[in-house]
């Protein structure tokens, strides 16, 4: 007969084993904890899209489509603060869209480039929240509306407690 420790911790274990959120890195994790509408600050490695594009925003609970146009850019983020602050070496897999609607607002950027931060409104993900934790790499993106740029970091990221450099932490 087993203790009822090890059976209990052999539950616990096989649950985590099977949490898609177990398995998800730093970037995964921290994204999950964000709200649709929220503001968040996002630096890294970006690339501006010179033309409009098509993109979609799915309800994850509805599952209706919306699709719209606008000017945009990628990045893979090196350091993020939202409901929360997260530190990371930049890694091609972690993306985050950043939408505008003109180009007045980046006129004055290259096409590409770091070392900037962006500052917008969290508009959701690709595939919706589940997107964020059964495709990374593949969809999921959260999509951020672009409110402004700035050279220096914003003023709450001097007080956010940030975990050593690497993967969040890790």
């Amino acid at each position: 007969m087993r203790p009822l420790w090890a059976i209990r911790g052999g539950v616990v274990t096989l649950v985590l084993l099977l949490s898609e959120l177990a398995w998800a890195d730093a970037f995964v994790r921290f994204l999950y904890q964000q709200k649709v509408g929220q503001e968040m600050t996002v630096t890294g490695y970006f690339r501006r899209f010179s033309y409009k594009k098509q993109f979609f925003r799915r309800d994850d609970k509805t599952g209706n489509v919306e699709y719209f146009e606008f000017y945009g850019m990628s990045m893979v983020p090196t350091q993020i603060i939202g409901n929360g602050s997260l530190s990371m070496r930049a890694n091609a897999l972690d993306s985050v869209l950043f939408l505008y609607p003109d180009q007045e607002l980046v006129k004055d950027l290259p096409e590409q480039g770091a070392n900037l931060w962006f500052t917008g409104t969290l508009l959701g993900f690709q595939y919706g929240i589940s997107g964020i934790t059964s495709a990374p790499g593949s969809g999921g993106d959260p999509y951020i509306l672009l409110k402004r740029v700035s050279t220096q970091p914003p003023a709450q990221s001097a007080d956010a407690v940030l975990p050593p450099p690497g993967r969040g932490g890790q």
